[in-house]
């Protein structure tokens, strides 16, 4: 099993690593954790990032990360901090296996003005993926057609996640055409367009997700072992046994992020 995005150091999870973390580990292929730039006491330290990339070194080969600016984040950071985090970035270049989560959101940032700064940050972070040569994962929550969009005109040899898509199946098969991956979490329990997805989508381009500590599976608080709900569901959608789906989506997340 796989889970291709979470967030280790987020709130709710990050309290019970040293209890959830060394179980998922053993029993996971592998664990992406995408890091948030900074807590609000702390922006400049960056340190929900480096807590993250420490992770990686405590479990090696079971724990990677990936560095982005979730467009929510970037209206709460001035210019200076979103300059010196992709800095931050560079620096630790070797040590990431993905820019992410990055992208656009009409479901949270509802000022123009403010969503229009996210976009431009949003190109600034795809020219970094494209410098460094990593994937890319993408939040577009009520924006899918505008990122889509804006993803064709980058060169990014088709190593495009949308993550946690629930977007029209329009802007998804044209993503698809694209090359473009999608991670399946929870969502696809109740939302029509993340069960068509994950049903009737090539499974070459499907990976599993939990987004923990968020959609946990009774309500709670979610972790990475979580993953195996995914892939129960996904299994019952197309009429195929646990460890088919299993074997293929991770593969397929093995592929993404440059692991084999």
């Amino acid at each position: 099993m796989f889970d291709a995005h979470c967030h280790l150091t987020y709130p709710g999870l990050k309290e019970i690593l040293d209890r959830v973390l060394p179980e998922a580990a053993t029993v996971l292929t592998g664990i992406v954790t995408s890091a948030f730039p900074f807590d609000r006491e702390k922006k400049e330290d960056f340190i929900d990032a480096r807590i993250a990339l420490e992770l990686t070194q405590r479990y090696n080969g079971r724990v990677f990360v990936s560095l982005g600016l979730h467009p929510t984040q970037v209206v709460e950071m001035s210019d200076l901090e979103i300059q010196k985090y992709k800095e931050f970035i560079f620096e630790n270049k070797d040590r990431i296996v993905a820019i992410g989560e990055i992208g656009l959101d009409r479901f949270w940032i509802k000022n123009e003005e403010e969503y229009r700064r996210s976009e431009r940050v949003f190109l600034e972070m795809l020219e970094v993926a494209e410098k460094i040569g990593k994937p890319v994962v993408i939040h577009s929550r009520k924006a899918e057609e505008e990122a889509v969009e804006i993803l064709s005109s980058y060169k990014l040899d088709e190593k495009v996640l949308m993550h946690s898509f629930t977007g029209n199946m329009t802007t998804a098969r044209k993503a698809l055409d694209m090359g473009f991956y999608f991670s399946v979490n929870l969502k696809v329990r109740d939302t029509k367009n993340m069960r068509k997805i994950a049903k009737g989508f090539p499974l070459e381009h499907i990976l599993t997700e939990t987004d923990s500590p968020f959609l946990g599976p009774d309500g709670g608080v979610n972790t990475p072992l979580g993953v195996q709900y995914v892939i129960e569901e996904i299994a019952r959608l197309r009429e195929i046994n646990f460890e088919e789906i299993d074997k293929i989506t991770t593969e397929n997340a093995l592929i993404f992020y440059g692991l084999r």
